[in-house]
This record gives C-alpha cells, structure tokens and sequence, in this order.
C-alpha cells in the first residue's frame, strides 16, 4: 500500500475532522471508485480496437495486473507517471504541430458536429462539468495546502502557468482532433485514429504512453479507495477481490458510455462540493 494510497484520507481529515470531512471523504471515494472502473474499461476498449481483444479478456488482464500490484509495494510504479505526464505532453504537442493548416478540416469538423445535434451552449456546459469533476479530487488536496503557501506571488504564478499549459494543451488536442477525419466519431480512442496517419511507430509510441498511463492511474485510483475503506489487512483484500471482479463486469460497459454518462454526474457533485466549500468559508 503506497503512499498514495492515503494522501485522500490524510488530506480530509486534516479540514477539521468535522462531518463536512466525511462527506468530501465518501465523494472522493465514489470518484475513486468510478475512476478505477472507467480506468478498466478504458483499457479494454484500447485492446478491443486496436487488437481485436475481446472485452473480457482485455479487462481481465489489467484487473490481474492490478491485482498483483496492489498485494506488493507500489510506490515504483507510481512515480512511473512522473515521467508520463510530461512525455505525453510533448507527444501530444509534436504531433498536433505536424499539421497547423487545419481550416479546411475545421469546417467539415464543426459540420459534422452540428448535424450529430452538437451546439456551443452543450460543449461549454459540459466543460464546466469536467472541470468540475476534476475538482472532486483536487479540491481536498488544495484545502490543507493552502496553511503551507507563504507567499501569494508564488500562488499565482503557479496557478497561472498551469492555466496557461492547460489552454495550451486543450487547443493540441482539439487541433490534433481537427486533423483526424469523421471516422474518428466511431473510434472509443480517436486519438489513435489521428495518430496513426503519421506512421506505425507513432501510433505504438502513443498506445504505450496510453496503456501505461491508464494502468498507473487505475492503480492510484484503486490504491486511495483501498486505503480509505479498508481498517485492517483482511478487509483490504475482501474490498480488493470485490472491487477487481466487478471492475471486469461493469467495465464491460463501453468506455465512451461510460465517460458520457459518468462524467457528467460527477461533475455535478464538483459543482455542489465547490458551492460547499464556498458557503463554508464564508
């Protein structure tokens, strides 16, 4: 059990030890929860569609996998997303400048979205939605951090460079989407789709970054919601035989499905926690 299996529970407890806690405690483990699901799923579709793997085996291979992982130390494999993060990233952004004259594309894109009953209005509201979603977990992690920030000038040069490569990343991506063709509205990783145009060493760079990217965030995921619901060794692994098997059966919810429904949802619970946490501080 890693040391990120328990950042959560320590960074909840640490506002007050009130039932305000508990309940941000019980979302974050809900999304925990949900996370290692579509994580799961995520990894199958990967499989299934660009090897052919049936459903069931792809989720049970990494449900073993994590499996086996989850019963040894972790810690190593975590900090192998360390090194992810930032390989992904400049992928994303070398590949995404190959091609910068997308107007043309950019127009049989957008009318395409618009006949599949796609608006602006929706598109906005469900970026809220995200980025609500992804404050579930960020917003507890922020909470004790904010007795550690000594100098607000430093606060607001990290936030904004991280708002600046955020920005910067959204519009690689929708570029690199935008090089793609409408085929890639049928594809569960439509990113493949676009990469493999520039040749098969691309695309199997990318679905490793991928399959390794998914692997360590499902067992991060995991390994919290383990961690937070377990007292002792032996409920640690009765929650972790309960939570592999029915990963492999829910997951064989399509992962698309599974991030058009789901996301939304917990989104919405970002939005409450954020008002919450608001009206608190007032």
């Amino acid at each position: 059990m890693g040391n990120c299996s328990v950042i959560y529970k320590l960074k909840l407890s640490d506002y007050n030890n009130s039932g305000f806690a508990n309940l941000l405690n019980n979302v974050v483990n809900i999304f925990l929860l949900i996370s290692f699901y579509v994580m799961i799923a995520g990894f199958s579709s990967l499989l299934k569609q660009e090897f052919c793997l049936n459903g069931i085996c792809g989720s049970m291979i990494i449900v073993v996998l994590c499996y086996l992982v989850f019963l040894r130390n972790i810690n190593g494999l975590i900090k192998i997303s360390n090194y992810l993060v930032p390989i992904l990233i400049a992928f994303i952004l070398i590949i995404s400048l190959r091609n910068t004259n997308v107007i043309e594309n950019y127009d049989s894109i957008i009318n395409v979205i618009e006949k599949m009953g796609g608006s602006y209005c929706r598109a906005i509201i469900k970026s809220v939605l995200y980025a609500c979603y992804n404050c579930i977990i960020l917003i507890p992690v922020l909470i004790p951090l904010r007795k550690k920030v000594q100098n607000n000038k430093n606060a607001l040069l990290i936030s904004t460079m991280s708002f600046v490569l955020l920005i910067v990343l959204s519009f690689a991506i929708f570029n690199l989407l935008l090089q793609g063709n409408t085929e890639i509205f049928n594809l569960e990783m439509p990113i493949i789709g676009v990469v493999k145009q520039y040749g098969y060493m691309f695309k199997y760079m990318y679905i490793v970054i991928i399959a390794i990217s998914i692997f360590t965030s499902a067992v991060s995921a995991g390994c919290g919601l383990l961690s937070n619901c377990s007292k002792n060794d032996k409920a640690y692994k009765r929650n972790l035989k309960l939570m592999c098997i029915s990963a492999v059966f829910l997951s064989q919810i399509s992962f698309s499905t599974m991030v058009n429904l789901i996301y939304p949802v917990l989104g919405i619970f970002g939005v409450l926690e954020i008002i919450l946490i608001c009206c608190r501080e007032k």
